[in-house]
């Protein structure tokens, strides 16, 4: 569980530990599912979904477009704006055993 305030970005510490938890996960188990869920689904799990989208590579109006067709209403402006100002480290790249770069 990683709560933090509805309607509000995620604080820095759970971006850190959602992103170390896909990359681990990733690295474990290449081709994996991994669920995220909020109570009312539209703003809390889809910021951090889109989240590692773009440190996978996606520009936030992608990741955002691709969100609201899976669900219609996602994200508030407040959640819009932080994705937008979000630089991502790139943290969820990896390099296959062939050592060409595979967005996971």
């Amino acid at each position: 569980d990683w709560p933090f305030d509805d309607g509000a970005p995620p604080p820095n510490q759970i971006v850190d530990d959602w992103l170390n938890l896909l990359k681990t996960k990733f690295r474990e188990e290449p081709r994996c599912c991994v669920a995220v869920h909020c109570v009312a689904g539209l703003g809390r799990a889809p910021v951090l979904v889109a989240l590692a989208l773009i440190e996978c590579g996606m520009k936030y109006e992608d990741a955002v477009q691709y969100i609201r067709q899976k669900r219609r209403g996602a994200f508030n402006s407040k959640q819009l704006l932080y994705l937008e100002k979000y630089r991502p480290k790139m943290r969820l790249r990896f390099k296959d055993a062939n050592g060409h770069c595979c967005v996971q």
